[in-house]
């Protein structure tokens, strides 16, 4: 395509039709020539012009001309036209034709039967009952009972209590008395609000054990001289919110308090305030932690107190397959006699769905600051001596990994792989400087270890017929300077399941397995003490049990416990009970 642009006397052209510039310089002087001759046409047709105008002018203004003609011009009358136009149809009209459609009816053989519309019905609501009661009687004089009440089904208000009762009167071979008795109570009271919701607990427990683990061939000692106390009261109140626009802060806060004594006039006091305060900030979902805890430990001759805080702010966000939260936590502990210490713990957590909920990989860091106290420590081994060595535990840092998921609607797993560095973890070992042959108390001491651990669980549960769990942990310690962890088993397994049979009959089966363990035990050589490091060997705890529903208000049960006879040692020198039974009766008295 050709484009001729003219701005002046100087024609510029251009072209794309040619290849180089040699032949583009040819056919613009070509065309230049043939403006030229046009220009000279024009100018010679504009002299002409004027010179036959110029002679029109001067030479023929003399001359007149006439005409003369014998036509006189006339001009007709018109003739107006009245007639309309007449528009005609070319279409043809038809004559109205009637037709009919001749059909056979077909008759089906199949006949449909109404049916009545469905109506939609409310489900029902269970049966709520006011009171439970659970008693029963055992082998070693063992008797048992608990009982339940509780409000019914309400929109405003819910409250209850619970009372339970355990005791033995067991004397085991070749050890001392080893009687215990074991009580709780609770009361609680939630007050539903439309935003928020208010619960206030009171609990109280007071457990009795007797410091059996010596030799009664060498002491005889009464119950009353073995005998330890620990009685706990224990007030809780609770606010929880419950706003569903994401633009409120979310709050749960919890204030507690409880006091624990000894039968040795050993008092521990605590004050511990929990909160947790939530929001969204754009499609990220900001959790801020704040945690107080007072402790005051009363000994006869002494007394210490703990303060610990801790602020974690951490941010949770989510995809269509994935989760995550990341944030840091802040510790200050400042111990009675001590220099204030701050600890700093990241927090990490990821997961990613990697086929509908079957395989999801997850992995995370964390720490944290352990509080140990006489009622954590009592929990774990109640044969501990009154007078302890108390210090935190701090968890600097645990890196774990791990994958989960479901298998089917009914089969869920989880295996987990984790590593944790550990600044003085406590152990149990036996104290032999108190005087006596005794030798029958715990003492704690700590040492920096590193930890790691193997964990899985399996979970399987068909509607309410068939429920099933295995799990186990597989522990190895790496202490700085004890030779073993002591007190700490290799592993642990627990295997648990319950079988419904047409709501009637309930059968239950548990095993509980520990592995070995190390005690620290004193041995003599040339009437020289040492200490060393003694095999505990594992244990295979086997229960199994069954209940007979005579009716919804009655139902008898049988449980057999330790069904392999065997006596094994969790903590040294204090065996267990062998294989024992326990038969009783559930009602409903209201």
């Amino acid at each position: 395509m050709r484009e001729i642009k003219l701005f002046n006397s100087n024609t510029i052209l251009s072209s794309s039709k040619y290849g180089n510039s040699a032949m583009y310089e040819q056919e613009q002087q070509i065309q230049k020539r043939r403006i030229k001759k046009l220009q000279w046409f024009f100018v010679l047709l504009l002299i002409f012009g004027y010179v036959a105008a110029t002679l029109a002018q001067t030479g023929m203004k003399d001359i007149e001309l006439k005409a003369t003609s014998e036509f006189e011009p006339t001009i007709k009358d018109a003739i107006k036209l009245g007639d309309l136009p007449e528009i005609k149809d070319t279409v043809k009209k038809i004559a109205n034709i009637n037709y009919g459609i001749v059909s056979t009816p077909l008759v089906s053989k199949y006949e449909v039967i109404p049916i009545d519309a469905a109506k939609m019905q409310n489900e029902p609501l269970s049966k709520l009952y006011r009171s439970l009661l659970k008693i029963g009687m055992g082998t070693y004089t063992t008797p048992y009972g608990e009982f339940w009440i509780n409000s019914i089904r309400t929109r405003d208000v819910a409250y209850g209590a619970h009372i339970k009762h355990i005791s033995s009167s067991s004397h085991l071979k070749d050890v001392g008395y080893s009687g215990y008795s074991d009580n709780e109570g609770e009361i609680f009271g939630k007050k539903f609000y439309k935003k928020h919701t208010l619960t206030g607990e009171f609990n109280y427990k007071r457990n009795v054990v007797h410091f059996y683990g010596y030799d009664t061939t060498e002491n005889n000692l009464s119950k009353d001289y073995t005998k330890q106390r620990y009685q706990l009261f224990e007030p809780v109140i609770k606010v929880q919110s419950h706003y569903t626009d994401s633009s409120k802060i979310n709050h749960f806060i919890k204030l507690g308090y409880h006091n624990l004594t000894d039968i040795y006039h050993v008092a521990e006091n605590n004050v511990k305030l929990n909160t947790l305060f939530n929001t969204y900030i754009n499609k990220e979902r900001l959790f801020v932690a704040f945690d107080a805890d007072y402790y005051n430990h009363k000994l006869p001759n002494d007394t210490f107190n703990d303060m610990i805080i801790r602020l974690n702010p951490y941010f949770e966000t989510r995809g269509k397959k994935w989760m995550a939260d990341i944030g840091l936590a802040a510790t200050v502990d400042m111990y009675t006699g001590e220099s204030a210490k701050f600890y700093f713990h990241p927090q990490l957590n990821a997961q990613f769905d990697v086929y509908e909920s079957i395989i999801i990989p997850y992995v995370g860091i964390n720490g944290g600051l352990q509080k140990n106290s006489l009622r954590s420590l009592s929990n774990e081994n109640p044969f501990i001596t009154s007078v302890i060595n108390y210090k935190n535990s701090n968890t600097k840092i645990n890196v774990f990994g791990g994958l989960k998921g479901n298998l089917s609607s009914k089969t869920s797993y989880d295996a987990k792989v984790s590593y944790s560095i550990v600044d003085s973890m406590h152990f149990f070992v036996i104290d032999y400087t108190q005087n006596g042959t005794l030798d029958n108390q715990y003492k704690v001491i700590y040492d920096n270890t590193n930890l790691f651990n193997v964990s899985g669980q399996v979970k399987y549960q068909y509607k309410e017929k068939v429920h099933f769990i295995a799990k186990g942990n597989y522990y190895l310690y790496k202490t700085k300077n004890l030779e073993r962890a002591y007190h700490k088993p290799d592993y642990d397994i627990t295997l648990s399941t319950v079988y419904n049979l047409k709501s009637k009959i309930i059968l239950k089966a548990d095993v509980f397995v520990i592995g070995n363990q190390f005690a620290l035990t004193q041995v003599e050589n040339n009437f020289k003490y040492t200490t060393e490091s003694k095999l505990l060997k594992g244990i295979v705890d086997a229960n199994i049990g069954a209940e007979y529903r005579y009716s919804k208000m009655l139902s008898f049960f049988v449980n057999f416990n330790n069904i392999a006879n065997t006596r094994y040692y969790r903590w040294e020198k204090y065996p267990s009970q062998r294989f024992n039974l326990m038969a009783g009766l559930t009602f409903i008295p209201f």
